[in-house]
């Protein structure tokens, strides 16, 4: 055992030749191969080296389905910054290489193996189009390319979609939505924002994966020995769990006070959402399209990736061809795991089964072997949440009716058992009041990206004071809703910002109330992310939030609520309420914010109901 920690030891001084720590240690080689239950039709390379124009090598596993001498094969390419195994561990993977398809996983620039420097979505395009131009020069390639990956390998897609290399035929890009920029409807930067407020999803991300120095090969060492240390160490990071750090403050040194390495995330939390840099990054924006076709996939309870992937859809239809939606009902990445009784977090959806891996392989046999015409699927597929049952549609959103919800109380909407309320007309009651601490503030509980407890009941929190709680009237016949929902307040503040958090919820026959959606908005950018300006305390004001949407059926019996805060912490940035640079403040202030819902400013929700 000495001997093994020692030579270990001297590898991996070669390995990081002078680059910064890293978690690289002995482990049990992952047999790709039996992992993706193709041993007996593919072979597996890992660790070719990809040429960028600037000379920065990527490094790639090829999975090469066995082929009669001199075949061609129509290949599938995956971008990302995750070990391979991530990647190729999937039931869609396995059926593309039976399917007879090359799969292509290149690690960005930065991440595993491959040099430079990891920075998000810099120079993602460029990259992205020097892979499929090294993977249409291979000898095993026909020529033709389809992108293919989720969330991180998803995101890359978009950048390379603006590019319109020759050789890529198709995309599939899964809860993809970090690709996107600025376009209409939406101006959130890469969901690094919701609101213009910073998503803490994001610094626990780049806390344990997106960091900027990694291990890296030793140069002038054989393919041969390129494979074997790739299969002997691991290039992954490890960091401690849990929430606690993002108590930090101020929260620009939120990680660094952990004593993570420098990230992307660093610089990020000091730009403003209208800051000039956030054009350095290959996001889609405003003027952007694309030849190539794309089918966009996300679920309901991605509730920071859903809103911009729709939009995101909507946008691409109007000036770029062959542009497809699919959205299920699960959690992050998790299409294809739904069963007979579909179970997000706590609650369970109905029966939300769909043929994601079927679909994903007639898509690219469609655009990959035949070419010609649209595909024989509808334009938009969806899963309301607890219908049992699919739409197909020609175009997002549906055609629907708006219905208001008014909110109404006596002045004491506080709390589960305040009396707010949902009503068809303008409320006539007292303006309603509550405090938002930044140091003890409305704690997340489910939502957000990637936690696999996505909806859980809500009940707890809604006992607290420090938030606003309005209910419908149990529904008698079932209530349909599919599209974008808009939230008009009239709010008053203490402080010369604050921000507001709405949460949309299911309340049940037995008083569970599941959460379906939340949003946040900062006030400071009330009026855009081009129109920052501080309120002035007293003042009322009209807020709307827009960034909401969903596809939802609330049975008989069932209840719509909606529950008001000016926190949503940790899954997002707490606001300090002085005003200024947030990032850089340490002493927080106390926020008293006043909502007005008499007839004169009748603040409201509205709802797309479809028959």
């Amino acid at each position: 055992m000495r001997r093994r920690s020692w030579a270990t030891a001297l590898a991996l001084v070669a390995l990081l030749s002078g680059t910064a720590p890293a978690a690289a240690a002995w482990q049990a080689p992952v047999d790709l191969l039996d992992l993706m239950k193709v041993r007996d039709v593919a072979t597996v390379q890992r660790g070719v080296p990809v040429g960028l124009r600037d000379g920065t090598r990527l490094f790639a596993t090829l999975v090469i389905p066995n082929r009669p001498a001199g075949e061609r094969l129509p290949t599938i390419l995956i971008q990302s910054p995750y070990d391979p195994s991530w990647e190729l561990g999937g039931a869609t993977v396995s059926r593309l290489v039976r399917a007879g398809y090359a799969i292509v996983v290149v690690n960005v620039r930065g991440t595993q193996w491959s040099e430079g420097e990891y920075r998000w979505m810099k120079g993602a395009a460029d990259d992205g189009e020097d892979s499929v131009r090294w993977v249409t020069s291979q000898p095993w390639s026909n020529g033709k390319v389809g992108a293919y990956g989720c969330s991180s390998s998803g995101e890359v897609q978009f950048a390379l979609a603006k590019r319109n290399p020759p050789g890529l035929k198709a995309m599939v890009a899964m809860a993809a939505a970090t690709g996107v920029g600025v376009i209409p409807g939406y101006a959130d930067q890469g969901i690094f924002y919701t609101g213009g407020v910073p998503s803490f999803d994001w610094a626990y991300w780049y806390r344990t994966q997106g960091h900027r120095h990694h291990p890296k090969l030793p140069p002038g060492i054989s393919q041969q020995e390129r494979e074997a240390l790739i299969a002997t160490y691991s290039a992954k990071a490890v960091a401690p769990e849990g929430w606690d750090w993002a108590k930090h403050l101020p929260s620009g040194d939120v990680l660094k006070g952990t004593g993570s390495p420098d990230s992307e995330f660093n610089h990020m939390i000091t730009m403003k959402p209208n800051d000039p840099r956030w054009r350095d990054y290959d996001f889609l924006n405003t003027g952007d399209n694309t030849r190539v076709p794309m089918l966009h996939v996300d679920s309901w309870y991605d509730t920071i990736e859903i809103y911009p992937t729709a939009r995101a859809f909507e946008y691409l239809s109007r000036n770029s061809p062959h542009q497809y939606l699919i959205v299920g009902g699960t959690a992050h990445c998790s299409m294809g795991t739904e069963t007979e009784r579909t179970m997000v977090g706590e609650r369970a959806i109905g029966d939300a089964r769909f043929d994601y891996e079927g679909q994903v392989v007639r898509w690219f046999d469609h655009w990959l072997k035949d070419g010609k015409g649209e595909p024989a699927m509808p334009r938009v597929q969806y899963y309301p949440l607890a219908s049992n049952r699919w739409i197909s549609d020609t175009a997002w959103p549906p055609r629907s009716t708006p219905r208001r919800l008014f909110l109404d109380s006596a002045g004491d909407a506080n709390g589960l058992a305040g009396g707010g309320k949902l009503v068809d007309r303008p409320g006539r009651g007292a303006p309603d009041r509550f405090e938002t601490d930044p140091t003890n503030p409305v704690p997340t509980h489910g939502g957000g990206c990637c936690d696999r407890n996505v909806s859980r009941d809500q009940s707890a929190i809604e006992r607290r004071d420090d938030l606003l709680v309005y209910t419908t009237a149990p529904f008698g016949k079932t209530l349909k809703i599919a599209g974008y929902i808009k939230a008009t307040l009239y709010i008053a503040t203490s402080t010369p910002d604050a921000d507001v958090a709405i949460k949309l919820v299911d309340v049940y026959p037995d008083g569970k109330a599941y959460n379906i959606y939340d949003t946040i908005q900062r006030l400071r950018y009330r009026d855009g992310i081009d129109r920052e300006a501080p309120m002035e305390p007293g003042r009322i004001y009209r807020v709307d939030l827009n960034q909401i949407v969903t596809a939802s059926h609330f049975a008989p019996g069932h209840r719509l609520r909606i529950e008001i805060a000016g926190a949503n912490f940790p899954q997002y940035e707490r606001n300090m309420h002085r005003g200024g640079a947030n990032h850089e403040q340490s002493q927080p202030v106390t926020a008293r914010t006043t909502l007005y819902h008499d007839k004169d400013r009748a603040s409201f929700i509205e709802l797309p109901v479809v028959p």
